[in-house]
């Protein structure tokens, strides 16, 4: 087994339940030294992997059957992944997870949407998991002026999002890995309720016991600001796109799929707030 993007929030949740379980995999990563250093326990065997440098694919994936797929914000399209499932395909890699995107087909600033269909074109085995946008997306790029200046500063306006805590899809994806009811399907893996950043902001003021104001930048302002933060600026525009496309209501779609899988109601807000509070002060 096969673990893309392990040291990411959802890879990184994923490989915890795993290691819990007692399951031994392979954890891919640009950085395997760090990963080693992260995880620290002999049933993970950390491999260097980049999409974008083929030679690290047939090593990844030799003796692999099944893999959980990410696709890192470095990718700006799909070609890099799609030379990558090839190989995959040609060293007999059957089963496939993939962290897609809720409204995907929406988006065509991202490559998820292609990438699903090259999955299923190529006849893998495959269960696509449509994660609407992160919680932990606010300890990025909004983090510095939440903490310096008490403000939530996205390009999002009034838009709706059912926000979903990276902890319940890492579980959701450790199901989906393991289980042998979820193939050839797709499930889309959201919070119990669809916030806008306003709401948010009021989450984090009462939750933290501050006064964090929603400021809503133009697209423009958002980028620089998050560049200068040292973020890069492909990934910055592709985050600024997704806020934009989600005042069409794309984002705002709430699914009982994590609640099914999981057993139990999705994390809120207010919990991943109250769980990460330090991390805001």
């Amino acid at each position: 087994m096969l673990i893309t993007g392990v040291t990411g929030y959802v890879g990184r949740e994923l490989a915890s339940w795993l290691l819990d379980k007692e399951v031994s995999f392979r954890g891919a990563s640009r950085n395997p030294l760090a990963a080693e250093k992260i995880f620290n326990d002999p049933k993970i065997e950390c491999v260097h992997f980049d999409f974008h440098d083929p030679s690290t694919h047939a090593p990844a994936f030799k003796g692999v059957k099944s893999m959980f797929l990410t696709c890192p914000s470095s990718v700006n399209e799909y070609k890099p992944v799609e030379q990558a499932l090839k190989t995959a395909k040609r060293c007999g890699v059957s089963r496939i997870v993939f962290l897609s995107v809720l409204g995907c087909e929406k988006m065509p600033f991202l490559p998820h949407r292609e990438l699903e269909k090259l999955i299923v074109q190529m006849g893998f085995n495959y269960t696509f998991l449509r994660a609407s946008s992160y919680m932990q997306e606010l300890l990025k790029t909004p983090l510095k002026k939440i903490k310096e200046y008490r403000q939530l500063s996205l390009p999002a306006g009034e838009a709706q999002i059912s926000f979903v805590d990276s902890r319940d899809v890492g579980q959701a994806a450790f199901s989906m890995l393991l289980g042998k009811s979820y193939s050839k399907d797709a499930y889309k893996i959201t919070g119990k309720e669809a916030l806008t950043f306003y709401k948010v902001a009021d989450i984090l003021s009462k939750e933290l016991g501050v006064d964090i104001q929603y400021m809503n930048p133009s697209k423009h302002d958002f980028i620089n600001e998050a560049h200068l933060c040292g973020y890069s600026k492909s990934y910055v525009e592709k985050l600024a796109n997704y806020y934009i496309t989600a005042k069409n209501g794309v984002s705002k779609r709430i699914s009982l799929d994590a609640e099914k899988i999981l057993q139990r109601e999705p994390i809120g807000m207010k919990e991943f707030v109250r769980d990460y509070r330090i991390a805001f002060l």
